[in-house]
């Protein structure tokens, strides 16, 4: 099923610490635009300035190329002597306050179309970010960010090799943002990696993050097969770079992430939550949004119904209310046009999806591209979603619980997808810590 391999990883040339963390940077979608200056302020060389570009200019995936390239050949990038497994352990604050740690291990996975049914997605992809990260791999022929794949070890035998092959010095480490520590060893023993190939292969993987690059890279393989060029089926382009964890692992956290909506104006809210009552029991909360205490509060009662009832916290710019939308037994979901799976209508993000956002609101499913400002904007952390409502710099804004991870391997297993950006694992698996070159003409 699954067949992953070493690679000659491509490493910053610095021995790791704070020289190293200047270097690093968040997948490009948790980034905001301040985020982003503030990133590529804190080092010239910060990965930031390949991965992230300013989304107006045009020529920023041919700038990004030849940057990387430049990086390459001035030795600030340098690739490892053989190829080998680059097992990880993050250490991080769980969100119930405690010390956790999760392990994996990077490799190059190979790539499958979504109907062959070994790499499984469970997110559908926006075409926006979709071409922005294919002409981003186009240019540089690199995969600078791993995926996060999900894999199953119930007997705890991956877990097992890990052991084994961290029991050393790392070969790289560093703190980033949030206090999580990251630490990389390396694996070249010939034993170690049949082992963990052979302990993987008969999988499926759960693409847990990553769906964007990973469609850029499906598009990448497809557009070099079709040149005249015959290219060897053991080619790079064939192959991804992923971070592979067992879905049993404790130290695997979901998290949501939050919709704020700019379209709507026809639906003035009088109206909008008399047609949300035909499927939900509106509660307003007497909660000052304005305060500190006041978010929290309105945040806590949202995370009352985390698996007992679909529910999502509905906050508006026009009166700087909060309301707990909660799903009616026996709501008509057909009605709404929602898909009749029980795994998918049990999922937060998807019920708001279908009956708020496509069904009410009339913004366009699967982020279908309209003229102007994009009609969503998605948002990891609470508090700013609701800060930038009451701004008045979104007109509604919508705040949900997370997916468990059993539900999201259901569904997809099932062969159901949810919303783009409905799941967000922590912590991130930052750019920049090891990278691969894709090249058509050599193995992975």
């Amino acid at each position: 099923m699954a067949e992953i391999v070493p690679f000659r990883g491509l490493r910053y040339a610095v021995r790791g610490g704070g020289e190293l963390a200047a270097l690093l940077a968040p997948p490009y979608h948790l980034v905001s635009p301040a985020g982003r200056e503030a990133l590529l302020a804190r080092d010239p060389h910060n990965i930031a300035h390949v991965t992230m570009g300013d989304e107006q200019w045009q020529g920023r995936h041919a700038a990004a190329g030849a940057l990387w390239a430049r990086w390459l050949a001035e030795g600030v990038v340098r690739r490892d002597a053989a190829a080998a497994l680059y097992p990880l352990v993050q250490s991080f604050e769980a969100p119930d306050g405690h010390r956790a740690q999760r392990r994996g291990f990077l490799a190059a996975v190979r790539l499958h179309d979504p109907e062959e049914g070994v790499i499984i997605p469970h997110q559908r992809t926006l075409a926006a970010p979709r071409a922005d990260r294919f002409q981003l791999l186009r240019a540089c022929r690199a995969n600078l960010s791993p995926l996060l794949g999900l894999y199953a070890d119930e007997r705890g035998a991956v877990s097992a090799a890990l052991d084994e092959a961290t029991t050393g010095p790392p070969l790289a480490e560093a703190e980033t943002e949030g206090g999580v520590h990251h630490r990389l060893w390396q694996v070249e023993r010939p034993e170690t990696l049949a082992r963990l190939a052979a302990l993987v292969e008969d999988q499926r993987i759960l693409l847990a993050d990553g769906h964007h690059r990973y469609e850029a890279a499906l598009a990448l393989r497809r557009a070099l097969e079709a040149e005249p060029q015959r290219l060897p089926a053991t080619g790079g382009h064939h192959y991804v770079l992923m971070c592979l964890c067992a879905l049993s692992d404790p130290g695997l956290f979901a998290y949501p992430i939050h919709r704020l909506v700019r379209g709507g104006e026809g639906l003035p809210l009088p109206r909008l939550l008399g047609e949300l009552e035909r499927w939900f029991e509106v509660t307003a909360l007497e909660e000052d949004l304005r305060r500190p205490i006041g978010r929290a509060w309105a945040v806590a009662r949202l995370a009352e119904h985390a698996g007992r009832s679909t529910a999502f916290l509905m906050v508006s710019a026009e009166d700087r209310r909060a309301r707990i939308l909660t799903l009616r037994d026996g709501a008509d979901l057909d009605g709404a046009g929602m898909p009749r799976s029980e795994t998918l209508r049990m999922i937060d993000a998807a019920v708001l999806h279908a009956v708020v956002l496509e069904h009410l609101l009339g913004l366009p499913a699967g982020g279908q591209p309209r003229p102007g400002p994009e009609p969503i904007a998605y948002v990891d952390d609470a508090e700013e979603a609701v800060a930038r409502v009451l701004s008045g710099e979104h007109r509604l804004g919508f705040l949900v619980n997370p997916a468990p991870t059993w539900q999201v391997q259901a569904l997809a297993e099932e062969g159901g997808v949810l919303p783009a950006w409905s799941t967000l694992f922590r912590p991130v698996l930052p750019a920049g810590l090891v990278m691969r070159e894709v090249d058509p003409l050599t193995p992975a």
